[in-house]
């Protein structure tokens, strides 16, 4: 158990999608993939973690699905491990290219979901701003019509008196 001194490093690899889980995003907005951490200190615990980690401008999201596994349990896992007859960063590696295939492929449905939802909102967008023009255009003839309208009943009113002075006019001669 000497040549098993735990490392720190941080390679992880492998997502498996388990069914009725939600799907996660981490600080990014990208889908957080569910991997499989292979270092010696948590071989086979699972995370999330930033669909950006291998990039450098990842954000750092990170949360533990496992629990910590018994020194036995990792014990036999790196046993398991070490068996396979390839160095296990050779292992890791081939996981990890399969993982970021799939983080690939998840960031690109993720990406087309954006870009459909961003034309559905320009549509909308576009609607609403042509019922906008309708709505100004029609309040435009209501404000016309309510001025000819006081018009006319100011001209009625101005009739009304000028009947009413001739009226009296011919009962006073």
């Amino acid at each position: 158990m000497e040549s098993r001194i735990l490392s720190s490093s941080s390679n992880s690899s492998h997502r498996s999608d388990g069914e009725g889980e939600r799907e996660r995003f981490c600080y990014c907005g990208l889908p957080s993939p569910r991997r499989t951490s292979w270092t010696r200190m948590n071989p086979g615990r699972r995370f999330y973690g930033c669909a950006r980690y291998r990039e450098g401008l990842k954000c750092k999201y990170f949360k533990w699905i496992d629990a910590k596994f018994s020194d036995r349990a990792t014990e036999v896992i790196l046993d398991l491990l070490d068996g396979r007859r390839q160095p296990p960063s050779t292992f890791v590696d081939d996981l990890d290219n399969v993982d970021s295939k799939q983080v690939e492929a998840s960031s690109a449905n993720y990406l087309k979901n954006e870009v459909s939802k961003q034309a559905e909102v320009s549509s909308v967008n576009y609607l609403l701003k042509n019922e906008v023009s309708r709505m100004k255009i029609e309040r435009k003839c209501y404000q016309m019509f309510i001025i000819v309208l006081f018009c006319y009943i100011a001209y009625l009113m101005i009739k009304c008196k000028a009947l009413e002075d001739k009226k009296k006019f011919l009962q006073l001669s």
